[in-house]
């Protein structure tokens, strides 16, 4: 296989791999590294998106063959979606649950990861930006802040770029976080999960019409955490839909999904983008 970034299958090939594995955990593992070198300018891209200036660059326009670079980054998030399958625990809801040996082992996602030159987030505070809340303990103080018992799964960033948040368990007060919202609510701009509603807008369309969807970009830069930098890059591609009041939206955007009051899975926030400080741990 060339390294062509204009390939019509560029990461989608390696998702497919994933998706259909049928060795074990070493298999699989040597399979993606073996992948990554034969592919250095699709890993070299990758990393070029998460230099610090990267987040003032727009990287979603198609060229006129293949894929533009926020799609292929969008293929590479859908392979760690699957690469953290087996971290996760089969909703009660799920009324088809599937066997945690048709996903990936566990050890395969940090491989996958360090090879691509990602570095594991250590943040000992809580934080949206670097954690997806995967369990909410919901603690007697009303407002008590979220504070993280446990990870289920390690999160990374390629640079100053967020490649994949933390999955953590959290124990917070109810004004904070609510059990069976924040960790049962629909999860915005997410492939898959097992243990909760997901979307994004690969969502619906065809087995090709899908890859053309965009990855978010979130950036820590300089103090400061840029969400969904797309949205502020390409403020004339966007044709913003006020379902909620302001609020509530940065709500969605900074956690991707509702926190105290469940919004519904019928939002559209992907046009929206927020910028805050960043916290010091």
């Amino acid at each position: 296989m060339n390294d062509d970034l204009y390939s019509d299958h560029h990461w989608r090939s390696l998702f497919e791999t994933v998706y259909t594995h049928e060795g074990g955990g070493r298999w699989l593992a040597d399979e993606l590294l073996q992948w990554l070198r034969k592919h250095p300018a699709h890993v070299a891209e990758v990393r070029e998106a998460g230099r610090p200036e990267s987040h003032l660059i727009a990287l979603g326009k198609p060229p006129p063959k293949g894929y533009s670079p926020l799609q292929r980054l969008y293929a590479v998030s859908r392979i760690l979606d699957l690469l953290i399958m087996n971290y996760q625990e089969t909703s009660p809801d799920d009324a088809r649950p599937i066997p945690d040996a048709l996903f990936p082992a566990t050890e395969v996602y940090p491989v996958f990861c360090d090879a691509l030159g990602a570095t594991r987030i250590t943040r000992r505070g809580f934080h949206p930006f670097f954690h997806e809340i995967v369990e909410v303990r919901q603690a007697d103080d009303l407002d008590e802040p979220p504070s993280i018992v446990e990870e289920r799964w390690p999160g990374y960033m390629i640079g100053s770029m967020l490649l994949m948040r933390a999955g953590v368990v959290v124990t917070a007060g109810a004004r904070h976080l609510v059990a069976g919202v924040a960790d049962r609510s629909t999860l915005y701009w997410t492939y898959r999960r097992r243990s909760r509603p997901y979307y994004d807008l690969s969502h619906g369309w065809g087995g090709n019409s899908q890859w053309a969807t965009d990855f978010r970009r979130d950036y820590l830069v300089d103090g400061w955490l840029h969400y969904n930098v797309e949205a502020a890059l390409r403020p004339e591609d966007h044709r913003l839909k006020e379902d909620l009041d302001p609020a509530s939206m940065i709500e969605i955007v900074r956690y991707r999904c509702s926190t105290v009051i469940d919004h519904g899975r019928d939002l559209y926030p992907y046009y929206h983008h927020h910028v805050e400080t960043a916290p010091a741990d």
